[in-house]
């Protein structure tokens, strides 16, 4: 029984471990940084390679388990977006989930050494439920973290369109006005439109086609807004001048509105607190005069 029960605190510790790594920012992928430095794609990897236990068992999942749409859909946009793999996804998930299904058991396993008699149904029914909940984490975590990217990525894009104005505004051709600010820009936005550029241009093709299809990698829909309509203003001068100064207005407009409706919306959300506040105050100062009140009366 001694070991039964070190064996579920161990299990219980490790749950609680991978849960606070799910909360924490994940490092980046290797190859996902150097892909960002270098201006080549990096080959991927030969299915012959030596692939870890993890991967293939991550792999398994997401071709029995994963779904295209529902509660078992893997989002694999928000992972391209942050450089994970489908495989680590998804052995987090099963990690969670065995945890969350086993700790109950450890702790009512405890509470029955103890001298207690908990039904055998509560930690049946704790473990299912605490296991799926836990086993839904990665799915919130890497949703929060790749809206806050996106946020990001658009705040960066409109920037740069700004820049990309001022290029061409000098005189420099398209192609040079689209990759000069890319090039010299820090951050991970910038890095990931060069790459799209240099990548288009090695392969001749159109930098605009570039830009859409990194909008659809990455779930931005400026990029690609922007990519379709400057397509159909072709490479007239005056014509794309006017698209960028368009899309840049209308990119700050919305960036604008974002913000005024997120401090409206924690501006209002202060209430509850203040007021809960506020009435505690009152209490506090009013008990002793209403106490003393009635018990004159």
């Amino acid at each position: 029984m001694t070991a039964l029960a070190a064996v579920a605190g161990f299990l219980a510790a490790l749950g609680a471990l991978v849960i606070v790594r799910e909360l924490r920012p994940a490092p980046p992928r290797l190859d996902a940084a150097l892909a960002h430095i270098q201006a080549t794609p990096l080959q991927p990897v030969p299915s012959g390679g030596v692939v870890s236990g993890r991967d293939r068992l991550g792999k398994w999942l997401g071709e029995r388990v994963a779904r295209p749409a529902g509660l078992l859909a893997v989002p694999r946009t928000d992972l391209a977006l942050l450089g994970r793999s489908v495989e680590r996804f998804m052995v987090d998930k099963l990690v969670l989930f065995v945890t969350g299904i086993v700790a109950p058991s450890g702790f009512f396993f405890l509470v029955a050494l103890a001298g207690g008699s908990p039904p055998w149904a509560l930690p049946v029914l704790a473990g299912l439920g605490l296991g799926l909940v836990l086993s839904f984490t990665p799915d919130w975590n890497v949703r929060a973290q790749a809206r806050q990217r996106r946020k990001d990525f658009r705040y960066a894009f409109s920037s740069y369109l700004q820049l990309v104005m001022l290029e061409r505004e000098a005189g420099a051709a398209l192609n040079a006005a689209l990759e000069e600010p890319a090039k010299v820009a820090d951050g991970w936005p910038f890095a990931r439109v060069h790459q799209a550029l240099t990548r288009a241009r090695h392969a001749q093709q159109q930098p605009w086609r570039a830009l859409a299809r990194l909008g659809e990698n990455i779930d931005v829909r400026d990029l690609i807004d922007l990519a379709h309509t400057a397509e159909i203003a072709g490479g007239e001068g005056a014509k794309m001048h006017d698209v960028l100064v368009a899309k840049v207005t209308a990119m700050r407009h919305e960036a604008s509105a974002a913000a005024r409706s997120e401090a409206n919306a924690r501006t209002t959300a202060m209430w509850v607190p203040t007021s809960l506040l506020m009435l505690g105050f009152v209490i506090l100062v009013g008990f002793p005069f209403f106490s003393r009140l009635l018990g004159s009366g």
